[in-house]
């Protein structure tokens, strides 16, 4: 009885273990390769959202996969979607948080052709498909109100509206096109750009401008981006990078308007996913206020991509990635604490 009882002792040592590991993520970078400011949340996972209350992060498992969250402090992951809910083949390419917390869904069989699906924050009914609406990557959505802005696909038109709560179901109202890239090439400030656009983010704290992204190609076929805004009111668009060498998409703004994180390339301007790097861009129209935050890539085998900012603009998340993987793929989410960010570069600054 004695052997017996020492078993299920080494047992149940052996599984809380595992539980208390499981709480404590390594993240897939290197870990000590991190700075003190950086600290791993997972250890899988891409494309994060911070809850409404900033106090857990959604985020995908995988391209075409379910939606998982993990809170901040107990590192806890939880899947909260099933495969049962919604069509065989179809999967989650992105999850953003509605001002009322409940959640914004991309599904479908590829991230080009999804449709939207809306999941109330109990968690505790299957999502309800928005009916005669569809999308291509992810859509901007307000923190604030439910207005939503996404790209149609094929990725030359952007569409603007809110979501609407009747009788059980959401829908969208006030639809309007903002960006027809339809007939053509554009034109800005000289410069010609491919047709190709994707939404990124509301601008704080109006919330009057749209923040996207714009495509184009290079003499070696490859992908040049750059960061646009664009007026819903006026329609008048400014070009916030001037980057005509480098790879900048627009990705987490900050709360205050004032900022934008960035996926960049400029440190290793190889017109290549495998180099981007977060940067933290001012939006004043100068493109000379521009700083690096991550170095994942001086690692040789990882990027750093994805990040979302913390409402009180003080933290972000984002994810590590192998090098060579498909664009959007994570193995990790990290934390970036801005605080303890600047002032480690203060400290540099005052030896």
């Amino acid at each position: 009885m004695k052997s017996a009882g020492v078993v299920c002792l080494l047992v149940l040592s052996l599984i809380l273990g595992f539980s208390s590991c499981g709480y404590h993520p390594h993240g897939c970078f290197p870990g000590d390769k991190l700075p003190a400011h950086i600290i791993p949340l997972t250890d899988f996972g891409q494309r994060a959202e911070w809850s409404i209350d900033c106090k857990k992060v959604y985020f995908l498992d995988k391209a075409g996969g379910e939606v998982w969250v993990v809170d901040i402090r107990s590192k806890k992951t939880k899947q909260i979607t099933n495969l049962a809910d919604r069509p065989a083949g179809h999967g989650y390419y992105r999850v953003l948080c509605l001002s009322n917390g409940d959640l914004l869904l991309g599904c479908g069989a590829k991230r080009e052709e999804l449709y939207f699906q809306v999941l109330d924050k109990s968690f505790k009914k299957s999502p309800a498909t928005i009916e005669g609406e569809s999308l291509c990557e992810g859509p901007a959505v307000s923190r604030k109100s439910m207005k939503i802005a996404w790209t149609l696909a094929g990725q030359k038109q952007i569409f603007i509206g809110e979501l609407a709560y009747t009788d059980g179901q959401v829908k969208i109202i006030n639809k309007k096109l903002l960006i027809d890239n339809a007939d053509g090439r554009v034109m800005v400030d000289g410069q010609e750009y491919e047709t190709i656009i994707e939404t990124q983010n509301w601008r704080p704290a109006l919330e009057e401008e749209l923040i996207y992204s714009e495509y184009r190609m290079g003499g070696d076929t490859l992908f040049k981006s750059e960061v646009f805004g664009i007026d819903i009111h006026t329609g008048k668009t400014v070009n916030y990078t001037q980057s005509a060498h480098t790879y900048d998409e627009p990705e987490g703004i900050f709360p205050n308007g004032v900022y934008t994180l960035t996926e960049c390339d400029r440190h290793r301007p190889t017109l290549k996913s495998s180099t981007i790097e977060v940067y933290k861009l001012k939006l004043d129209g100068t493109a000379k206020d521009y700083e690096r935050l991550t170095f994942f890539s001086d690692v040789e085998g990882f990027r750093a991509s994805n990040p979302v900012v913390h409402d009180d603009g003080n933290s972000f998340v984002f994810q590590a990635s192998e090098a060579n993987s498909a664009a959007g793929a994570g193995c990790g989410l990290y934390l970036f604490d801005i605080k303890k960010f600047e002032q480690a570069k203060q400290t540099l600054n005052n030896k």
